[in-house]
C-alpha cells in the first residue's frame, strides 16, 4: 500500500472520527428550565431534554425549578422518568427567591440530587379541588394516604427526613432553604448554577443502574431550547389560556351564527378545539354542562325571543359557572397546587369572561340593531315618497324615501315635488307612480 493511500486513510480517521470520540469523553451539564404549571407540555420537556441529555452523554442534568405546582398524573410520569434516568439528576429551586410548591416539591424530592437557592421556598402539597363556593383542601384519607406514602418513600430511597416530607402534605408545611438544609430534605444551597457545579464535583451519586461519581470541574454548561411544536403545547396548555380560547369560541361562534359572513364562527371553532387540545379534553361535566346550557339560552335569546332580557342573562350567568369550573381544565381531583394560584386565576378568569360578555353583548345589541332596521327598510311596497328630479319613461330620477335618496322609474311622466307611491323594487330601483286622489299617503315628510 502506498504512502498516499496510509496518510488518506489516516486523516480520514483523525477528522471523522476524532469528534465521536470527543463526544464520548464530553462532561457537559444540561440546564432544563421548568417553569409554570406542570402539566402535559412539562412531561414532554422532559422526555425531549433527556433523550437529548443521553445522546450527548451529559454529564448531569439540572432541573431549574420555579412553579406554583400542577397536574399528579404529569408529576408522577416526570418522577418516573426521573428515575429511569442513566444520568443524575439535580432539582434546583432557582433563581434566588423563587418557589417550588405542590408538584414542584413532589419533583425536586424525586430527583437524585435536592437543591435549593438562597431564599427559595418549597411545600404546601396538600391536593385542593375548585368547587362551587372556590377552592377546597382535599382531606380524603385515601388520597392523603397514598400521597404520604409516595412522597416518603422518595424521601427514603434519597436518605431524606420523611416526617417533614410527611408534613409537606399533611399539615401544607413550608420552608426555606436555610431550614430545609437544615431539616434534611435538600443536599446542598447555591447562589447559582457555578456554585452548585463546584459543591457536586466528584461527589457519588446513586441511580437505579449503580452509584456514578460526577467530574464537573472543567464541565461545559448547555441551555436545553425548547422545540417550537413543545413552545406551542406549553403556551396553550396554561390552564387559564385554556379556559379564556374555550369561553371566547363559544362567544365567537355563537355571534358568528348570529350574523354570518364576518368570520366569527371559523375562529370560534378554532378557538374551542385548540382550548381542547391545550386541556387533553378533560373538561369536567359539570363545566361541559354549564357551558352548553348558557350557549343555548343565548342562541334561544337570539333567534327565539326579541331583544335581550332574562334567557339571554341566564346564559351569560351560565357561561361564568362554567368557567369557573373550567379552572383547573384538568380533573380536579388530581390537581396538586398551590391554592392562592388557583383563587388568582378564577379572579382574572372571570373579569376577562366579563368582559368578553359585557362586549358579547353590545355585539348582540348591535346586530339585533341592524336587522331591525333592515326590516323597516325592507318594507317598501305601498310606501310614499317625493321626487326630486323628473321621471318619465326611459328617463330615471330620484326619490327622497325616509331620508334617503333612491333611483326610481315610472311608466308616466313625473314632474319634481311629487308624491309617489313606490309599487315595488328592484334591486336598487324603485317603481314608482303619482299618489292619486283617493290613495292614502302612506309616509308623511
Amino acid at each position: 500500500m502506498s504512502k498516499r493511500v496510509i496518510i488518506f486513510f489516516f486523516l480520514f480517521f483523525i477528522f471523522f472520527f476524532q469528534p465521536l470520540v470527543h463526544g464520548a469523553e464530553s462532561n457537559n451539564v444540561l440546564l432544563v428550565e421548568i417553569t409554570g404549571t406542570i402539566d402535559e407540555s412539562t412531561v414532554e420537556i422532559i422526555t425531549d431534554s433527556f433523550d437529548s441529555a443521553e445522546k450527548s452523554n451529559a454529564e448531569l442534568i439540572v432541573l431549574l425549578l420555579e412553579t406554583p405546582g400542577g397536574g399528579l398524573d404529569q408529576t408522577f410520569r416526570i418522577e418516573e422518568r426521573i428515575a429511569a434516568s442513566s444520568i443524575p439528576v439535580a432539582g434546583f429551586v432557582y433563581p434566588e427567591g423563587a418557589s417550588a410548591w405542590s408538584a414542584g416539591t413532589f419533583i425536586l424530592m424525586s430527583s437524585h440530587v435536592a437543591v435549593m437557592s438562597k431564599f427559595s421556598v418549597i411545600g404546601s402539597c396538600q391536593p385542593v379541588q375548585v368547587t362551587a363556593t372556590g377552592t377546597e383542601l382535599i382531606n380524603d384519607t385515601k388520597t392523603i394516604n397514598a400521597l404520604v406514602s409516595w412522597m416518603q418513600e422518595r424521601a427514603n430511597k434519597f436518605h431524606r427526613n420523611q416526617t417533614l416530607a410527611k408534613e409537606f402534605i399533611t399539615k401544607n408545611r413550608n420552608v426555606n432553604a436555610t431550614d430545609a438544609l437544615r431539616l434534611g430534605v435538600v443536599e446542598y444551597v447555591a447562589e447559582d448554577v457555578a456554585s452548585l457545579l463546584e459543591q457536586l464535583d466528584g461527589e457519588t451519586i446513586e441511580l437505579r443502574d449503580g452509584n456514578v461519581t460526577v467530574s464537573l470541574s472543567d464541565a461545559t454548561i448547555e441551555q436545553y431550547d425548547i422545540p417550537l411544536q413543545i413552545q406551542f403545547l406549553s403556551f396553550i396548555s396554561n390552564p387559564l389560556l385554556t379556559s379564556i380560547l374555550l369561553m371566547l369560541g363559544i362567544f365567537a361562534l355563537i355571534f358568528g351564527i348570529s350574523a354570518p359572513g364576518f368570520g366569527a364562527e371559523v375562529f370560534g371553532v378554532i378557538a374551542i378545539v385548540l382550548s381542547l387540545a391545550g386541556s387533553g379534553f378533560a373538561i369536567s361535566e359539570i363545566s361541559l354542562l354549564f357551558l352548553v346550557i348558557g350557549g343555548i339560552l343565548l342562541l334561544l335569546e337570539l333567534f327565539v325571543i326579541p331583544g335581550f332580557g332574562v334567557v339571554g342573562i341566564g346564559g351569560v350567568i351560565s357561561l361564568f359557572i362554567g368557567a369557573v369550573f373550567l379552572v383547573p381544565t384538568y380533573a380536579t381531583r388530581e390537581w396538586v397546587i398551590n391554592t392562592a394560584w388557583i383563587d388568582t386565576i378564577i379572579l382574572v378568569l372571570l373579569v376577562l369572561v366579563g368582559l368578553f360578555a359585557g362586549f358579547f353583548i353590545f355585539l348582540i345589541y348591535k346586530v339585533l340593531e341592524i336587522r331591525k332596521k333592515r326590516n323597516a327598510i325592507g318594507l317598501f311596497e305601498g310606501e310614499t315618497a317625493e321626487t326630486i328630479d323628473s321621471i318619465s319613461p326611459g328617463k330615471n330620477g330620484y326619490v327622497r324615501f325616509r331620508g334617503e335618496l333612491w333611483n326610481a322609474k315610472s311608466d308616466t311622466f313625473i314632474p319634481v315635488g311629487t308624491k309617489v307611491t313606490i309599487d315595488n323594487k328592484e334591486g336598487s330601483i324603485l317603481t314608482v307612480h303619482p299618489v292619486k286622489k283617493d290613495e292614502k299617503i302612506g309616509t308623511k315628510h
